[in-house]
């Protein structure tokens, strides 16, 4: 399985709503960045250890938390 999906302003990587629950992906989970083999995707998937704070995450460099961006 395999989904495109484009970065937008400010570098940001949009996660629709039906893609996270697809992928079981939810608010204030790690996910950990890689390039793929032929260096044309970047691939992401979920971090082991769910636990890291957020210097973790800045030292690691390839890692991020899942964040909201609706206001309500």
């Amino acid at each position: 399985m395999s989904y495109q999906v484009m970065l937008v302003e400010n570098n940001l990587l949009p996660l629709p709503d039906k893609l996270c629950t697809e992928l079981g992906i939810d608010v204030g989970d790690i996910l950990i960045f890689e390039i793929a083999d032929d260096r044309t995707a970047l691939v992401a998937r979920k971090h082991t250890d769910q636990t890291l704070d957020d210097e973790q995450l800045a030292t690691a460099g390839n890692m991020a938390r899942v964040v909201s961006n609706k206001t309500e």
